[in-house]
């Protein structure tokens, strides 16, 4: 269990650099205007470095999960969204025009992980089968590429609100199924034809995730995309674990309170998190179609 915790935790800050990059890369992206802000974004290095720190999350996450259950890992890879948040501020500070996350954030990215930690210690999950039913996957894997396909249809319109979190959630649905998919390639053996169809939905769901998590990036703030992703991903993590692959939490009423703490703790960070601070400390990104004056009234990335 230990080694499961280390790795997890080595993976979350991975995936803290990573994510932090390509925010800011993505956003000032999408600032220059025009409809290749994608082509753009790849041929850049310091995004390309992004993506290989993300690459060795994945890493650390499929270690994870080979030496953990599910139930552990996904909840403690949320810790990334504290670092993420810290290393964004440090980078921040460089850039006057950027705003910086005021104190209501950081008390909020705090109660994010407070609340998954409270969880976790009330949950203390229990190893299950190292394999699931592929079928039941493979139901899992379409429903969570059906949910990428309505984000991106209901944030179609530049005008449409809410299209950074949206994106942000269907982004946190395909990570947290990748997790799935990660623990099941772990235990199938490598020569068959089940880890050929564990290979083919994984690369599936995680390039979703991966495109869809870009569009959230230049579509909003990091603070209205990242909450939001960072709390879906371990809580259905945890939740189709079970009957996925069969582990649980513990039971009793002392232990059902906490987790009903822990994840009211949770809910209620990722709510201030979510919110558009009225004081202007998370400030919203103009449409890539509104950025073409010479001048970016405020730049989140």
């Amino acid at each position: 269990m230990l080694t499961a915790v280390l790795l997890a935790l080595a993976g979350a800050g991975a995936f803290a650099v990573s994510t932090v990059v390509q925010h800011r890369y993505a956003a000032d992206s999408a600032a220059e205007g025009g409809g290749r802000w994608l082509i753009r974004l790849v041929r850049r290095p310091a995004w390309l470095a992004a993506e290989a720190a993300g690459a060795l999350g994945v890493v650390l996450h499929a270690a994870a999960l080979h030496s953990g259950p599910i139930a552990l890992v996904q909840p403690l890879l949320a810790g990334g969204l504290v670092i993420a948040l810290a290393l964004g501020a440090f980078i921040d500070r460089r850039h006057p025009g950027r705003p910086l996350p005021g104190r209501r954030q950081w008390f909020a990215a705090a109660a994010v992980a407070a609340g998954l930690a409270v969880f976790l210690l009330a949950a203390r999950p229990t190893d299950g089968t190292a394999v699931a039913n592929p079928w039941a996957l493979l139901a899992v894997a379409v429903g969570s590429l059906a949910v990428v396909g309505l984000a991106v249809w209901w944030t179609r319109c530049p005008e449409r609100r809410h299209r950074a979190p949206v994106r942000g959630a269907a982004a946190g649905v395909c990570f947290a199924v990748t997790g799935l998919l990660l623990k099941q390639a772990m235990g199938v053996p490598v020569w068959s034809w089940t880890a050929v169809g564990t290979a083919v939905e994984l690369a599936g769901v995680a390039v979703a995730g991966i495109a869809v998590s870009q569009a959230a990036y230049a579509a909003g703030p990091l603070v209205e995309s990242l909450p939001v992703a960072t709390v879906l991903e371990p809580a259905i993590g945890v939740l189709l674990a079970g009957p996925l692959f069969g582990e649980v939490l513990l039971h009793g009423t002392a232990a059902r309170l906490g987790q009903l703490c822990g994840a009211s703790l949770l809910a209620v960070g990722l709510v201030v998190l979510a919110r558009r601070d009225a004081g202007g400390t998370g400030s919203t990104v103009l449409e890539p179609s509104r950025r073409r004056s010479g001048e970016l009234a405020r730049v989140t990335g």
